[in-house]
Parts: structure tokens; C-alpha cells; sequence
């Protein structure tokens, strides 16, 4: 029965080291803080927080449903024009929050790929547009140099009202 439990444990231990590919926990653990801190800049408008986590040449996408009040894709090159845009976006809100799911994080030896799920509510200070809720989702490109940086980032909304 030991040899049973420890061949099984073993067997488990060996499965998540491959499915992970070498990206240690404690890489796992940065990499989801580095997401949760990237919904807490936008929710408070912390834009030296939320500039810390991209690389300087990052590439965002945003791929909107067609209900969606923004509509299309916009393509973004660069951390200026990242947080430039965000600042904008935001500067109509008086609150938002953004809410992620699990992070589902892959590997490959150089960079890490994200997969979060989204639902961010904006709440506008003009009383004549109230909220508006997006449902989507993120995929986050990261590699590691001191730090875990996004240099890659794509929102797709699924849906919005």
C-alpha cells in the first residue's frame, strides 16, 4: 500500500513538473500577483503601478464584441501609448472594478502565457450612462527578467451590456 501511495505521489509530482515546464510555484505565484496587481492599478488609477508591470515595448490588443459601446479592435504599441490610452479611458469613471478568474498559465522555457477570465463594471460619472460590464477574457504574454513583465497583452470581450 506505501509503495502504492508513493509510485501514485510520484507519478503526480512528475505530471505537473512536465505540465509546467519548468516554471517553478513560486513563478506561478508572481505571475497571478502580477495579474491581480494589474486589475488593482486600473480599479484605482494607480498608473505608476499599473506602468511597472509592462515592458517598455509592449504590444496590447483589444478585440471588442459588436454590442460593445467601443466596437472593433484597437492595437496599441509601446508603454506610453498603453497607459496614455488607459488614462483616457478611465478619466469618465468614478469607480471600476475588475474581476479575474484563475489564471491558467503556461510555459514554454522563455515566456509565460496567461489565460484570465474577465468581468470589469466601469461606473461613469455622467448619471446618464450609469455602468457598463464587460465579460472576457485576457491573454498575457510575460517573460522574466528581475521582475515577471507583460510584453503582450490581448483583451477579448465576449459580451457587454
Amino acid at each position: 500500500m506505501k509503495q502504492t501511495c508513493l509510485v501514485l505521489l510520484l507519478m503526480i509530482a512528475v505530471n505537473l513538473d512536465a505540465r509546467s515546464e519548468g516554471l517553478k510555484l513560486e513563478d506561478r505565484f508572481a505571475i497571478a500577483d502580477v495579474m491581480s496587481s494589474y486589475a488593482l492599478a486600473l480599479d484605482t488609477k494607480d498608473y505608476p503601478l499599473l506602468k511597472s508591470l509592462f515592458a517598455v515595448d509592449v504590444e496590447v490588443m483589444m478585440i471588442f464584441d459588436s454590442n460593445s459601446p467601443d466596437g472593433g479592435e484597437i492595437k496599441l504599441t509601446g508603454i506610453e501609448a498603453w497607459i496614455e490610452f488607459v488614462e483616457k479611458a478611465l478619466d469618465g469613471t468614478k469607480a471600476s472594478q475588475h474581476l479575474l478568474g484563475n489564471p491558467a498559465i503556461s510555459f514554454n522555457g522563455e515566456k509565460a502565457i496567461v489565460r484570465t477570465n474577465l468581468q470589469a463594471t466601469e461606473y461613469y460619472k455622467d448619471a446618464n450612462k450609469p455602468k457598463t460590464t464587460l465579460w472576457g477574457f485576457y491573454e498575457t504574454h510575460m517573460v522574466r527578467d528581475k521582475d515577471w513583465k507583460i510584453t503582450k497583452h490581448t483583451i477579448t470581450s465576449i459580451g457587454s451590456e
